[in-house]
């Protein structure tokens, strides 16, 4: 099979691999869909992400769904030509962490696409993999397999969201309207926000974000921006900038809830004594858990909308063009590949 492999900074190459042979509770699947992820952009970027540093080439994409090609010997649940969203985090299912329903916090996590784990993970710009059963799920009714490929990053977005037990009748702020803080504005607005404010330095993510839905949008180092929006019930920081959590303390009303997803700095200040004195709850999310099932049915019965997130496409052969074009981020919201 071909499948493209990362070797460095920039440098991700055509390769021939064997394809993977299922075991017996796994699947081998085509994919036929694949979204850029920002941290696929940062391992093409820089050649590692974050503290992960690749030992070996390995393939990127975790954002993915596909076909399926082979059942491993113990799978009754699914048959050869399903077509199936996969869920690409693979935890231990041991430590107190899964036992007590947070999976998404376990230190032992496996993920696709991903230098986290010895031996790394091929991921899903290849022309085959295997999953294990229990990460599938056979799409239903009402979603496409190109949607479908969206359920990684639309559960990150849930997952935020269901950090605040109220959200129906409630202002919302949203800093940073990248992918994740579009996706935070559709899910918010299905479970029936009062009103939306998107705030983006870009002239793009700011237009993008009227467009899906947003009550208004601010770009935040305009002069006085914050004079007539302020006192949100909540916040969501999605941009990882520091300026912009900031502004979601400053404009939080008092008992109001901010939730970071944003991947900030290791080192910054933060303004205790107003979270103090505001009686501000605080709260942070990572990657998602128990979310999947709900949000892949929520998007087949039209609760959630999906259309036009996806603002770039390019075929197999053309991954390395599709990674510089997520790269540049110009006017690029979420950049998606056909295999």
């Amino acid at each position: 099979m071909q499948t493209y492999l990362l070797y460095g900074s920039k440098d991700i190459r055509l390769s021939e691999k064997l394809i993977p042979e299922p075991g017996p509770e796994e699947i081998l699947i085509k994919p036929k869909f694949t979204g850029i992820c920002g941290s696929d952009i940062h391992y093409f970027q820089h050649g590692y992400c974050g503290n992960f540093f690749p030992k070996q080439p390995f393939a990127l994409g975790h954002e993915f769904a596909g076909v399926v090609q082979q059942l491993g010997a113990n799978v009754k649940n699914f048959k050869v030509g399903d077509e199936v969203a996969v869920d690409p985090s693979m935890p231990c299912g041991t430590c107190k962490h899964c036992k007590s329903g947070h999976y998404n916090l376990c230190l032992s996590m496996r993920y696709f696409g991903s230098a986290s784990c010895e031996p790394h993970i091929d991921g899903s710009m290849g022309q085959f993999l295997v999953a294990p059963s229990s990460n599938c799920y056979r799409l239903p009714i009402g979603i496409s397999l190109a949607q479908a490929s969206l359920l990684e990053p639309l559960c990150v977005a849930m997952h935020a969201v269901k950090q605040v037990k109220q959200i129906a009748g409630n202002s919302i702020l949203i800093t940073g309207g990248g992918p994740i803080g579009q996706l935070i504005l559709r899910v918010v607005k299905a479970f029936g926000a009062f009103d939306v404010t998107v705030s983006d330095v870009n002239d793009f993510a700011r237009a993008f974000s009227l467009k899906s839905g947003a009550s208004n949008v601010v770009n935040p180092i305009d002069a006085n921006v914050w004079t007539h929006l302020n006192n949100f019930d909540v916040v969501f920081e999605a941009s990882g900038s520091p300026n912009a959590l900031a502004d979601a303390i400053q404009n939080t009303r008092r008992g109001g809830s901010v939730v970071l997803v944003g991947t900030l700095p290791s080192n910054f200040s933060i303004p205790g004594n107003l979270i103090m004195n505001k009686e501000l709850k605080l709260f942070g999310s990572f990657r998602f858990a128990n979310v999947f099932e709900e949000a892949m049915k929520m998007v087949a019965a039209g609760i959630i909308n999906l259309d036009g997130i996806v603002t770039h496409s390019f075929s197999f052969n053309n991954i390395p063009q599709a990674m510089e074009c997520a790269l540049a981020k110009d006017n690029v919201m979420k950049v998606q590949i056909e295999l």
